[in-house]
């Protein structure tokens, strides 16, 4: 068979227009010795269930086509068994849309006088044909216009959008608002006087496109059950009017969705009062020639108007008036205090009482002579216009149960005087509310004691040869007289005497201290103790020989005055719990001697109250080991002729002593040997460390193998 080469193929389409959703064909048209046709969508053979082939494979049917998956590029493809050939790539251009048609970034609402642009879009191909229309008319045939804002301009705006190709019609609505600027409002008030407790309205007065009102009261919004708003929130009505809450400021405020204005502000007067009058600062009682000013206030708006009366007579019509005090100026003073606008009155009444001056008083007294545990009494003399009597003692008023005073305060008893609470000074006071006087202060001397015995605090220890003062002190009035005894014997006869001590002075003292007034004696008694210095103290172990492992005790040996015994180890006190101290801390025991732990040194130190004395340090030499015994790192094998030095260490005090044995006999008694290798020193070398004093051995192994040639 014979084959020429193949034409290029075309391909023909079913249709002038690939419309997106209906089914479009493609037919390979060619001429030649054709075998077989092929297809290519996008260099790929065609699958899916939208794509079908006629039985030659020459037509390509794609059913319900989309923009997206049927572009192409198409490609057909004849053959025969020498020969192939390829159509040109035919694309697909895919008519499709006006999708949803979109009014795009522009608001709703405008001011006048601004540009306003209306833009469409809808996803078309080819692209979408636009109409604008302005509530139903036609204003424009592009995809965007613009206007200058004006009132006209408000209204429903709609976008159409069309492909004349697909047949298809889609529109977008917006609709759009225009606001005018807003005039000023004003306030309108409900009366022309704001009175205090009653309603008063406010009503936000203005024209223009207003679509909210709003209340500002001193910068905030109004709040509170006592503030209400019409439901067009255009009038504010305050109920039950208060002067310091609602004077404002008040501003309404109008506003559209582009302009809001505000009123000025607007203050409330609000008239009220009098309150309650009040006389202020002044006394109701006065001495004689006194300047007295009464002065009226009523809080008041307006100010109001003032009226004073006395005993009913008026006597000035201001606020504030004054007078010279005498007698006749006693009695009751109104003010009364109006106001003309609110028609309220109020009123205040002050009592005013004149005095005139005290003389001096003077104390009498019960008894000649002041006794402690004894009463006694004291009488404030005076006359004139007493209203009080009072006492002072030390200059504070009197006070505790032995204190007693008349129904009219004017005489004072003390019960069972004593010395420190009933000396005085005494004085007594005569007063009324403007003056008053006191006596002179009166002093009472009491007798008493003496007191409780006391001897001066010194110690009762005392080391020999230091001078020691003895004091006796006794409260006593007059003074006490002194006598001192020692051990019952008479050995001075004033209040103190001194001694240098000797165990002579060891005793007791008794001082007595003796009243010839109250007849009263009172004793107190010292004992004293004298040291002398203490010795040396020595240390006394318990054994010769202190071991390891071994307990060991060490007693403290002294001889004097000894009150405590104390050990140190190292500087330190003792402690843990392998030290024990006897019961009287003379003997300290060591449990299970340590080389480290226990060398010491120790000290005793023995003391009384005066002095102490310290045993000299005493070391520890523990007796241990030997430890574990190790031959020194050398190697296990070496040729003949070499020489090899064997060396055993164990720790051990004493120093241990060594043995070496070679195969069980002995052949050194060092710690190290050497040998000159030979076949004769193959075998096992065993060192033995030994201490005498603690009867321990440690032993270690070592064996050895020798090459000749």
């Amino acid at each position: 068979m014979i084959y020429v080469p193949l034409s290029k193929p075309t391909i023909i389409t079913s249709n002038n227009t690939a419309v997106e959703t209906k089914d479009f064909s493609m037919t390979c048209n060619a001429t030649g010795q054709i075998h077989a046709y092929r297809w290519f969508i996008n260099g790929l053979a065609p699958v899916g269930s939208r794509i079908q082939l006629s039985l030659d494979k020459r037509i390509l049917t794609l059913h319900r086509l989309t923009r997206r998956e049927n572009k192409g590029p198409y490609v057909c493809e004849i053959e025969n068994p020498l020969f192939r050939n390829r159509s040109d790539p035919f694309p697909l251009n895919v008519t499709y849309g006006p999708d949803i048609a979109t009014i795009v970034r522009s608001a709703g609402v405008y001011p006048t006088g601004v540009n306003i642009t209306l833009s469409c879009v809808a996803d078309s191909n080819p692209p979408a044909q636009f109409t604008w229309l302005q509530n139903g008319q036609s204003v424009s045939n592009s995809a965007i216009f613009s206007v200058i804002s004006s009132l006209n301009h408000a209204g429903t705006y709609t976008c159409i959008a069309s492909n004349s190709f697909t047949g298809l019609t889609h529109t977008a609505t917006k609709n759009i608002i225009i606001y005018a600027p807003l005039s000023k409002p004003t306030i309108i008030t409900s009366n022309n006087t704001a009175v205090e407790t009653k309603d008063f309205s406010m009503t936000c007065n203005a024209t223009g496109q207003i679509h909210a009102y709003r209340w500002f009261i001193n910068g905030l919004a109004p709040g509170g059950n006592r503030i209400q708003l019409s439901p067009d929130k255009r009038t504010l009505t305050i109920r039950s009017l208060r002067r310091m809450e609602n004077k404002g400021p008040y501003v309404c405020e109008i506003e559209n969705p582009l302009f809001r204005k505000r009123s000025n502000p607007f203050t409330l007067n609000v008239t009220y009062g009098p309150d309650n009058a009040t006389i202020i600062h002044s006394a109701n009682e006065y001495p004689t020639g006194a300047n007295i000013t009464l002065s009226c206030v009523a809080d008041s708006n307006p100010a109001v108007q003032f009226t004073w009366l006395h005993n009913g007579q008026p006597v000035s019509n201001s606020a504030t008036f004054s007078i010279i005090a005498s007698l006749s100026d006693a009695g009751t003073y109104t003010c009364t205090a109006s106001n003309s606008f609110t028609g309220l009155t109020r009123t205040a009444t002050k009592n005013i009482i004149i005095y005139a001056p005290l003389s001096k008083p003077t104390i009498v007294t019960s008894n000649i002579t002041a006794v402690e545990t004894k009463d006694f009494s004291l009488t404030c003399q005076a006359t004139g216009q007493i209203h009080a009597y009072q006492w002072f003692i030390n200059g504070v008023a009197p006070a505790g149960s032995r204190i007693q005073l008349s129904a009219d305060k004017r005489t004072l008893t003390l019960s069972r005087l004593t010395r420190r609470d009933n000396k005085g000074p005494y004085e007594c006071e005569i007063r009324n509310p403007i003056y008053n006087n006191r006596n002179d202060p009166f002093t009472l001397d009491v007798a008493y004691g003496p007191d409780i015995a006391t001897i001066d605090h010194i110690s009762d220890q005392f080391a020999t040869g230091i001078n020691v003062t003895l004091s006796c002190v006794a409260d006593s009035n007059p003074p006490a007289q002194f006598t001192w005894l020692q051990n019952g014997q008479s050995v001075s006869n004033s209040a103190s005497f001194s001694i240098i001590t000797s165990l002579n002075h060891i005793g007791n003292y008794t001082c007595i201290a003796t009243n010839s007034f109250t007849g009263l004696t009172r004793t107190a008694n010292k004992t004293l103790m004298i040291y002398a210095p203490l010795s040396k103290p020595t240390i006394l172990t318990s054994n010769n020989t202190e071991v390891e492992t071994k307990d060991f005790s060490l007693t403290c040996n002294a001889t004097g005055q000894i009150h405590s015994y104390k050990w140190f180890i190292n500087g330190v006190a003792p402690a843990g719990r392998r030290i024990q101290l006897s019961p009287d801390r003379r003997t300290l025991t060591l449990r299970s001697l340590t080389r480290r732990d226990n060398k010491g040194p120790y000290v005793c130190e023995i003391e009384n109250p005066f002095y102490r004395n310290r045993s000299d340090p005493f070391t520890l030499d523990v007796a241990y080991g030997p430890d574990i015994a190790t031959i020194d790192r050398i190697s296990d094998q070496f040729a003949t002729g070499i020489n090899v030095t064997l060396s055993c260490v164990a720790d051990s005090n004493p120093p241990a002593q060594f043995t070496w044995l070679q195969n069980g006999q002995s052949v050194s008694n060092s710690a190290s040997f050497s040998i000159i290798t030979s076949l004769n020193h193959i075998g096992n070398y065993t060192c033995i460390a030994t201490n005498s004093f603690t009867g321990l051995t440690r032993t270690a192994n070592k064996t050895l193998m020798i090459y000749g040639e």
